[in-house]
């Protein structure tokens, strides 16, 4: 199989660029055409219903900037001649869609046509452009209006077709692909006072999206497809069908407010990427002359050459480090096939300077179901069997899954239930009495895991949910391994993936040790969905998987990346989550054609849809639409076959702190992984790759002792390294939150606190009295006596301000829990320290009275400032006067005494 043509099936910009930044200026390179890992040719190519891809040879050579000239002579002479697929789009670069962009939409360099002379003259003068020779000015002065007809007569006209003609010809009774438009063919008026120009000029007006110049690149696509006489996929209809064009109905363009929606196809200025890395449209290395994102930076720097004081629209979030490189590009020495980057999508927030105009992945995805589709079909039809109808329905996506899924019989619901059984017990309830046979999988969460000690509630819900035959699985957080654009870190701070798969396992166990086998597998969730080099991330999700089931024997397994993965995961876990929404009955459909054994509901809403439960029709209606059956669960792989691992030496402890050792060692000849134990048992288990690891969970104030062995072939354990002993150390009066205080001002406040132990959960309330006024001032209550308590009316978590808004229900006692967010906050974190900077200062609220509060893995704490006991009445006669203590603190913090007897208001 090869791919040839343009960026479109180079796929530029999704996902990962293929390469090395080394081959920069090898022509026709992966990394100097932009090829991609996530474009259709490379899915095709590794969609195993095609077969085993390591049996197959695939010929990528789709270049970014290739026009069917650049196809006809440089791309179609090196594939070999024995293909049986040909994938191909060409066509967009000829019909000259970067000039589209610069004149109609992005006005990188959109010139008058008496300034076009002028601008090549100086152009010419310039030693570092040294492609201004073979530039095409003329481009630069055509106007919108008149290059919209430029490129309508040429696809109209008789060369193009014949150069289609010629390209076709070498991809005969084969598949291609054709294009999609790029806006919504209701042509509604949202986008017509929409302008995304690029720069900012004194006397010239920007180009906007009007229906009419919409409507004309629409019919443009539409054109440059119908010349292709070969049957093509047809998959523009689709991208409308779906509603993924710019300007759709209800949607905001404008630059500077819209918001990047889910089911866009392309990509746009605000580039939002749910996978977390952000896939830049140009690199911060000079591109190529006659790529794509050359072409944009030649169109930026004539700009530039015409008008040194040219902005960008968005100048304002360019840093200083872009800026001076703006204001030095031309004294680069360069060379004369390099192209200078000077757009600063490396530095721009949110990527604002991405939005070109091709396939994001979802449309990738798309293009290779229905290349499939057709492959599949024909081959229906070669044998003699009826074809396989295409039909254009939410519910009918084409996609021919394996007869295999992850449900023995018919579809089931899995419910991620991080719903608290004390706030809602008749959810439980619901949930444990539905068919065991229609409802088998419920997940439990108690503070983002399993915490470190027994908790009732949680215990009564999950011993009566396994006691109904139901699977209830423990939440474990994988973090997206630390390799998302977020970093996430473990509870100690650390993105290390040993550290990562320490704290993984550390969870795993610690779910089984709590609630015993009445845990029946783990919930893996933020599962990061990119195979890595040489498989790295996916081998590692399938070596924790092993180590699972390995240790807890009859697990069920499931990995949520909460998006599509790439097929080298089939095999990672029992279930795997590839998208989260929230579904109606009809979907069902689609999700049993595409193989989906279980689906996960909620009606809630972001940012935690999972809290509350749907009502009883909703779910009732899911249960309906399916037959119900019963989980597949499937055994650890075997350890591989080879030689007896060697003995593991050089163990070390590299540092330790209260709760927490880290921990080297050498490489063991002939490891397949390594086990470290705690005395005499396992406490975590990490592939041959890795020899540091930091493990967590220990006792403060306590000697642990740890050794290392190797595993080799056959699961054979190797000969134990020496041991190595830890004093971890002793928390300061047993006080895992020590050294806070706020310093308050009018309109601000800091707080900070050394906070010496992981938790799941840090909060910080802050508080004004003993005791709530629920019918004038409610607030939240914090105890700090079994039967006393502040009245907290604002709360930090996380880098999110909130203001209590609940109201006390009548007749109850329990204030419920409610809060409406404020806005941001700032918080830094060194070593133990915390330091949040609240917007909210004594003009407001005393900030000086806090509650710092710390939940999970290790026991809840409350720290208070200053001690509610102080506004304890302790039984004084004086408490019976109403608000008498409230008064008096009043009194404290606005009166002032002088020498004489008497007291006065500071206002005064």
């Amino acid at each position: 199989m090869a791919a040839i043509g343009d960026s479109y099936s180079a796929g530029i910009g999704a996902g990962e660029r293929l390469g090395s930044v080394a081959d920069t200026l090898v022509s026709n390179s992966d990394w100097a055409c932009s090829r991609y890992d996530h474009a259709y040719p490379y899915l095709i190519h590794n969609d195993e219903r095609l077969g085993d891809p390591d049996a197959r040879t695939f010929q990528f050579k789709s270049c970014s900037g290739a026009v069917i000239e650049d196809v006809i002579n440089d791309q179609i002479p090196n594939i070999s001649g024995n293909q049986q697929v040909i994938l191909l789009s060409a066509g967009g670069n000829d019909a000259e869609l970067s000039n589209i962009l610069n004149q109609c939409i992005f006005q990188w360099s959109a010139l008058k046509a008496v300034e076009v002379n002028e601008a090549k003259t100086v152009a010419l003068a310039n030693q570092d452009y040294t492609w201004a020779e073979t530039f095409d000015w003329d481009s630069l002065g055509y106007g919108c209006e008149g290059q919209l007809t430029r490129t309508r007569n040429i696809i109209d006209g008789d060369a193009f077709s014949i150069r289609l003609d010629s390209v076709i010809e070498a991809a005969k009774e084969k598949l291609a692909s054709d294009y999609a438009k790029f806006f919504a063919e209701d042509l509604s008026s949202e986008c017509d006072d929409v302008s995304w120009s690029t720069w900012l000029y004194p006397f010239q007006g920007s180009e906007k999206l009007t229906k009419d110049h919409r409507k004309i690149m629409n019919e443009l696509v539409d054109a440059a497809n119908s010349q292709i006489v070969l049957k093509f996929v047809d998959y523009d209809s689709y991208v409308g069908h779906f509603n993924g064009r710019f300007c759709e109905k209800g949607v905001d363009e404008s630059t500077a407010e819209s918001n990047t929606r889910t089911g866009l196809m392309f990509y746009e200025l605000n580039t939002w990427d749910p996978r977390g890395n952000s896939p830049w449209k140009r690199s911060v290395d000079y591109p190529l002359e006659g790529t794509f994102e050359g072409t944009v930076n030649q169109l930026a720097q004539i700009t530039l050459l015409m008008d040194s004081d040219a902005q960008f629209a968005d100048q304002d979030m360019i840093s200083d480090a872009s800026a001076a490189s703006i204001a030095t590009y031309d004294e680069v020495e360069l060379s004369s096939i390099e192209i200078p980057n000077i757009l600063p999508d490396g530095w721009v927030m949110d990527n604002r300077y991405g939005r070109v105009f091709h396939p994001q992945i979802l449309l990738h995805q798309i293009i290779a179901e229905l290349v499939i589709y057709e492959m599949v079909n024909k081959n229906e039809q070669d044998n003699g069997l009826p074809a396989i109808p295409e039909e254009l329905s939410f519910s009918s996506c084409p996609r021919f899954p394996s007869t295999g899924s992850n449900a023995s019989d018919g579809q089931q619901i899995a419910v991620a239930s991080y719903i608290n059984p004390l706030a809602d017990p008749a959810a439980w309830d619901r949930l444990i009495k539905y068919p065991l046979e229609k409802m088998p999988i419920l997940v439990a969460n108690v503070v983002n895991g399993p915490d470190s000690a027994v908790d009732k509630t949680w215990t009564d819900v999950i011993d009566r949910a396994s006691a109904s035959g139901k699977i209830v699985l423990g939440y474990v957080r994988t973090g997206y391994l630390g390799v998302s654009d977020q970093k996430f870190t473990t509870r100690l701070g650390s993105g290390n993936l040993a550290d990562w798969t320490a704290q993984i396992e550390e969870d795993v166990d610690m779910w089984y040790t709590l609630y015993g086998r009445r845990i029946g597998g783990i919930f893996f969730d933020e599962g990061w969905p990119e195979c890595g080099d040489n498989n790295e991330y996916v081998d590692l999700y399938k070596y924790i998987n092993d180590y699972t089931k390995r240790t807890h024997p009859g697990a069920y397994t499931v990995l949520n990346p909460g998006s599509p993965m790439a097929s080298c995961f089939e095999d990672t876990m029992d279930t795997l989550l590839t998208f989260e929404l929230s579904y109606e009955a009809e979907v069902t459909k689609l999700a049993k054609e595409r193989g989906a054994g279980f689906l996960q509901l909620t009606d809630d809403t972001l940012p935690n849809p999972y809290d509350t439960l749907p009502g009883d029709s909703y779910i009732q209606s899911m249960m309906d639409s399916i037959d119900g059956g019963s989980p597949l669960n499937t055994d650890a792989s075997s350890w591989t076959s080879g030689s007896a691992a060697a003995a593991v030496s050089g163990l070390s402890v590299l540092d330790s702190d209260y709760t927490s050792a880290r921990l080297s060692w050498d490489a063991a000849l002939n490891a397949l992984g390594y086990y470290v134990y705690s005395g005499d048992s396992v406490i975590a288990s990490v592939p041959s790759s890795m020899t540091t690891i930091t493990i967590g969970g220990l006792q403060p104030g306590a000697k642990h002792v740890f050794h290392v062995s190797a595993v080799g072939g056959g699961g054979n354990i190797g000969t134990a390294s020496m041991t190595v002993a830890v004093m971890t150390e002793s928390l300061p009066n047993g006080k895992t939150i020590a050294n806070y205080h706020s310093s308050p001002a009018a309109d601000s406040t800091t707080i900070t606190a050394d906070i010496l132990v992981p938790y799941a959960f840090i909060r910080l309330y802050i508080w004004d009295s003993v005791g709530c006024e629920f019918d004038t001032n409610p607030g939240w209550s914090v105890n700090f006596k079994i039967d006393e308590y502040v009245c907290t009316h604002y709360m930090v978590e996380g880098t999110t301000l909130y203001k209590y808004s609940g109201t006390l229900p009548e007749g109850s006692t329990a204030p419920p829990w409610a809060w409406s967010v404020v806005g941001p906050i700032t918080l830094d974190t060194k070593d133990y320290t915390y330091t949040w900077t609240l917007p909210l200062g004594t003009s407001t609220i005393d900030t000086s009275k806090f509650v710092i509060q710390a939940q999970g893995y290790n026991p809840l704490t409350n720290v208070f400032e200053p001690d509610p006991s102080d506004y304890d009445c302790k039984g004084s006669s004086m408490c019976t006067t109403p608000s008498f203590l409230k008064w008096c603190d009043h009194a404290v913090n606005s009166l002032q005494r002088n020498d004489v007897p008497s007291y006065f208001p500071t206002s005064a």
